[in-house]
């Protein structure tokens, strides 16, 4: 077997994927059910390798004028897979009022915990993001993967006891707070 597999195959498949780097800014949002804060969600996002998307993201974190995560809520989630939040207005248009080009998409789907842009199609993305329950290869290459979660996951096993099969979410998820951390 050639060694670089092998060597892979101890570490496991996660370790293929690693866009982690100690000058990425770290940022935090605090989830609360109805009025029960469920905890903080701490993020690495990849500003080395999707600028546009993470000043977007951070943009839209610290809040505008007109635009903010903080008070909005979580949409749609499916278990197993991961649940949607950040619709800050009706068009899901980004932080300036357009969408955004698409960043790198060969960032991998590779592992829970990931933050990944929806989009209304190539270049169309805007505020909204995912988080991943899991690994969702299927997302590869059309989906931009631009942070993953550092601190906080028991806070994502409750939020993901909130979603089910079908896609809805039960009760209020909501962000409450965020910023940089």
């Amino acid at each position: 077997m050639n060694s670089r597999f092998a060597t892979t195959a101890k570490r496991g498949f996660s370790s293929l994927y690693n866009y982690s780097n100690t000058a990425n800014p770290r940022v935090y949002f605090t989830v609360a059910s109805g009025e029960h804060k469920l905890g903080d969600l701490v993020f690495e996002l990849y500003s080395d390798k999707q600028p546009v998307t993470v000043e977007n993201f951070k943009t839209l974190l610290q809040g505008t004028a007109d635009k903010s995560y903080v008070g909005t809520h979580f949409t749609r989630g499916m278990a197993g897979l991961g649940i949607v939040g950040g619709r800050v207005d009706h068009e899901n248009n980004g932080a300036f009022g357009v969408f955004n080009p698409d960043g790198d998409l060969n960032l991998r789907h590779h592992k829970r915990g990931l933050l990944t842009t929806t989009n209304d199609g190539p270049n169309h993305n805007g505020g909204e993001f995912m988080i991943t329950f899991n690994e969702a290869a299927f997302l590869d290459g059309y989906q931009t993967v631009f942070g993953e979660l550092v601190e906080g996951d028991a806070v994502l096993a409750e939020i993901e006891k909130h979603v089910d099969r079908h896609g809805a979410v039960k009760g209020d998820l909501s962000i409450v707070a965020g910023g940089p951390k």
